[in-house]
């Protein structure tokens, strides 16, 4: 088998893995299951307190409908809460509670630790293979956005 085709059995390896462990809730430090769009819509809230429906939707690139399906069930685990903006009642924003919080950071820590390890590994290749390894996978996005 060629070395691309290697190259390619693994990338899909890896594609099918990571659907596998999204696609499985996780507590994230708190006595909740959250599914990978709740923690996620967690993540864009905490890093944007005060964010609203629209900006969620662009964030997360979902639609504006897709939202409050994710944010009933967040409200109903006492992961955020909403209220009016001040300026403007038809403006509904969001915000984390104490609870929503806790996932937030257990979510951060989790990237962070499976981050490192990957990031190792780039900061050793030397410039130019990062650099080609960059324009691949550049490709390989670009590519998937237009399928949608």
């Amino acid at each position: 088998m060629r070395q691309s085709e290697q190259i390619f059995n693994i990338l899909h390896s890896i594609i099918h893995k990571a659907s596998i462990l999204m696609a499985q809730p996780r507590p994230f430090g708190t006595d909740d299951l959250l599914y990978s769009s709740e923690i996620h819509m967690i993540d864009v809230i905490g890093r944007q307190p005060g964010i609203c429906v629209t900006e969620i939707a662009q964030k997360l690139d979902i639609t504006k409908g897709a939202v409050p399906k994710i944010i009933r069930k967040l409200l109903q685990k006492d992961m955020i809460y909403r209220y009016q903006a001040p300026e403007n009642k038809k403006m509904v924003l969001f915000n984390l509670t104490a609870k929503g919080e806790i996932a937030f950071q257990a979510h951060v820590a989790f990237h962070e630790e499976l981050d490192k390890n990957i990031i190792r590994k780039f900061d050793v290749m030397p410039e130019k293979e990062c650099q080609q390894f960059k324009d691949i996978m550049h490709d390989i996005e670009t590519y998937l956005d237009k399928m949608k």
